[in-house]
């Protein structure tokens, strides 16, 4: 998991075009149907009667649908402008625009269909009114979550997640990730916990090493039972291990990995991993590599230091956490940052 290389902080105006790939693969269809319908109708001229007919009539359909491709290969020319003050979408033949002030948030979705088996990614701007706009992945070249970062930062958006339900491959949640989730819920686990206290206590017992470090190798996720055996690890090892035991104890918990940053080095910044876990009606962050200060906050305290990527419940149910960026009482201030 690395960081991203794009800057968010970069000067408005910022203009992105859409897919040139996708513009001439369809600029293409249009002129193979146009010359096919062509060649079609020019060689009906020495033909009489219902042969003459017959080849017209066919000769139109790849023209109609040479023409229909041509007027789509339009549909993908087109470039999103954000300016400080307005939003543009200038389209070949005309052009949308809106004041920043009818932004009332942004959004990343998730799209299925029966013509793509991957999920597609579609950002939605909410307007003013109800109104909204929809701008998919295959419209763009810069990836969606990338603009969601960009005009968060520069439309000064309070950020917050949403969880979709999802198939998740438990290879997507690291590099180390190599066996199901079911592999550190089952085997041998000798330390006994009769509360979330004692998970809190045992692990400010373990040391925090990197697996560089301790295995001489980039990302090892090891098992709850070799973890007590070593009482060292990094991040995936403290939560793997507190996950397990938060479900023997019956307490709703997800194990979740994303990116943290705390600003100090206690917490390395960048990709990480944590348990969130549900206790009488609230629900928490368990940040299991904190050795000298409590482990536990409330999620409404610190969601800015959390970014969540995937996460996994006890029952194996995986998610994807998607952003959403909304206004709050109505303002919303512009970043003049340059």
């Amino acid at each position: 998991m690395k960081k991203s290389s794009f800057d968010v902080r970069q000067p408005l105006p910022l203009s992105f075009n859409g897919r040139f790939q996708a513009f001439l693969f369809v600029v293409g269809i249009s002129l193979i149907c146009l010359l096919v319908g062509a060649g079609i109708i020019w060689s009906s001229q020495n033909e009489t009667g219902f042969r003459f007919a017959s080849m017209i009539f066919f000769g139109l359909w790849p023209l109609a649908v040479g023409v229909l491709f041509f007027y789509l290969s339009f549909y993908f020319t087109w470039r999103l402008t954000l300016l400080p003050d307005k939003i543009v979408v200038r389209h070949t033949f005309h052009q949308r625009s809106f004041a920043a002030e009818a932004l009332q948030g942004v959004r990343l979705l998730t799209v299925t269909s029966s013509r793509s088996p991957q999920p597609l990614p579609v950002i939605e701007l909410k307007l003013g009114n109800g109104r909204s706009l929809r701008i998919n992945q295959n419209e763009l070249s810069i990836p969606l979550p990338q603009l969601v970062d960009l005009m968060i930062y520069h439309y000064q958006l309070p950020l917050s997640y949403e969880r979709e339900a999802a198939r998740i491959h438990h290879t997507q949640f690291g590099s180390g990730s190599r066996r199901p989730f079911t592999h550190y819920l089952n085997g041998e686990s000798r330390v006994q916990v009769q509360s979330v206290e004692d998970i809190c206590r045992w692990l400010q017992q373990c040391e925090y090493v990197r697996d560089l470090d301790l295995f001489n190798q980039q990302d090892v996720w090891q098992h709850p039972g070799e973890f007590e055996a070593l009482r060292k690890g990094d991040c995936e090892d403290h939560a793997l291990w507190a996950w397990r035991k938060l479900k023997e104890l019956d307490i709703p918990a997800e194990f979740v990995v994303g990116r943290t940053d705390w600003g100090n080095e206690a917490v390395p910044a960048g990709a990480h991993a944590w348990v969130t876990y549900e206790e009488n009606g609230r629900s928490y962050i368990m940040e299991t590599t904190h050795k000298q200060r409590s482990p536990i906050y409330p999620v409404d305290e610190i969601p800015v230091r959390y970014t969540p990527w995937f996460s996994v419940d006890g029952a194996m149910q995986t998610y994807r956490y998607l952003p959403v960026a909304m206004r709050v009482n109505g303002k919303m201030a512009v970043n003049s940052e340059k």
